[in-house]
């Protein structure tokens, strides 16, 4: 006597989604999000780009450095001077007969480049600080993309262990079923509870890791996150075809600091070129009442101070710019020739897993079941070939992700992936 076990095999033949093995439809070209066509990825970054503390501080930082640059290019003010002499003294000179008093003004003249000098590093500096905001805005994305893809993966895994759980009480069911009529020993039927207990478990744990990545992307983007497709997971991109040639800010940023301290070089040169203070006054006589024009000229002698060791600071900070900017360079082409060798690993690994390894799970699953149901098979065997399937499932999951992340650290890398708010 066969028992059905109609409830078993209709919960294994909706244990998967059927998005997780489809054909990875046309994605957009390198430089847009990889789920460019998934609309909550795109509003849940600019969101975040609107919304992010580090980001508008670091915006606000760039924009503070305009005024540095406003105020490198203004003139030095002119001083008003009011000089009194021969007042109170003794003789000729007691009370105010023989007062002068002298109104004059004075000004400073910048020589040797100072300011045009200035200028040149307020503006580097500037440069520098927009590349800075830059750098905040890509590893803002990058951050976003990745706990986007995380709470997908999240979402998925709690779907697969949830119809796994339903799958074991179909199972435990069926094998209580066979149990009773003496087909099966009542060992197989505590298998099966054990087993169902297992997969409640590992029900509740997928539900906890969806909420905290849920949690995680909503501090990114700053306020709630709607209910998303897991479909988006196999959502790969293009592959890579061409080198990225890259458009890194980290790079750029050492670029504009080797500007910026070759122009403090400039800067300190020209502090040892002794300024001149011009002025002109009246000097008005009060024996007499006479007045008299008073010009004057003030040059100090740099005797002591030749601002050698402002000089030679500047120097070393030129240095240091430069090895700076040389290893960030090496640093980029290295960590750009790993990046894209972990996509195109995670890529090739998520294709054979969608393509070949889980159909072939599905197969040998759904042959067991048939088996044991007509008898052919102990329990063990479904068993077994329901964990192959769901551990083939889990790790097809964690391709996706690490996919998805790996594309997102690539595109940060280039510059490539940028949304604007």
């Amino acid at each position: 006597m066969r028992i059905p076990i109609i409830g078993l095999a209709a919960a294994f033949a909706v244990a998967w989604p059927a998005w997780a093995v489809a054909e990875p439809p046309p994605a957009p070209s390198l430089g847009a999000p990889v789920s460019a066509n998934d609309t909550a990825l795109t509003a849940l970054i600019t969101q975040a780009l609107a919304t992010n503390p580090r980001l508008k501080a670091a915006q606000a930082r760039a924009g503070a450095a305009q005024g540095d640059v406003t105020q490198a290019g203004v003139l030095p003010n002119p001083q008003l001077s009011l000089q009194t002499e021969n007042l109170a003294g003794s003789g000729p000179y007691r009370g105010t007969r023989a007062m002068e008093t002298t109104v004059g003004l004075n000004q400073l003249i910048e020589l040797g480049g100072k300011r045009g000098s200035r200028q040149a590093v307020a503006t580097a500096a500037e440069s520098r600080a927009r590349l800075d905001a830059d750098i905040v805005r890509l590893d803002l994305i990058r951050d976003v993309r990745v706990a986007h893809a995380a709470l997908l993966a999240a979402t998925a895994r709690r779907a697969i262990v949830e119809e796994q759980r339903g799958l074991a009480a179909e199972t435990a069911r069926a094998v209580a079923a066979r149990v009773q009529s003496g087909h099966d020993s009542a060992i197989q039927e505590d298998r099966a509870a054990t087993d169902l207990r297992q997969a409640e478990i590992e029900a509740a744990r997928a539900a906890r890791e969806e909420a905290a990545a849920r949690r995680s992307l909503e501090l990114l983007v700053g306020g709630p996150v709607p209910a998303l497709d897991p479909a988006a997971l196999r959502d790969l991109g293009p592959p890579l075809a061409a080198p990225a040639a890259g458009n890194n800010p980290d790079v750029a940023r050492w670029r504009a600091e080797v500007g910026r301290s070759r122009a403090a070089i400039a800067v300190e040169r020209a502090r040892a070129v002794p300024d001149v203070t011009v002025g002109a006054g009246v000097r008005r006589f009060n024996d007499g009442r006479d007045t008299a024009l008073v010009l004057g000229v003030t040059i100090p002698i740099p005797a002591f101070d030749t601002n050698r060791g402002g000089i030679h600071r500047a120097y070393q900070e030129s240095v240091e710019a430069e090895m700076e900017l040389d290893r960030a360079t090496r640093d980029q082409d290295t960590a750009l020739a790993i990046a894209r060798d972990r996509v195109a690993v995670a890529r090739q690994e998520a294709e054979t897993l969608a393509r070949q390894v889980v159909p072939v799970a599905e197969q040998a699953a759904a042959a067991t079941r048939e088996g044991y149901r007509q008898g052919k098979f102990p329990y063990l065997d479904v068993l077994d070939a329901q964990r192959t399937l769901l551990a083939a499932r889990l790790t097809l999951v964690a391709a996706y992700q690490d996919y998805h992340q790996s594309r997102a650290d690539l595109d940060r890398l280039t510059g490539a992936g940028e949304a604007q708010p």
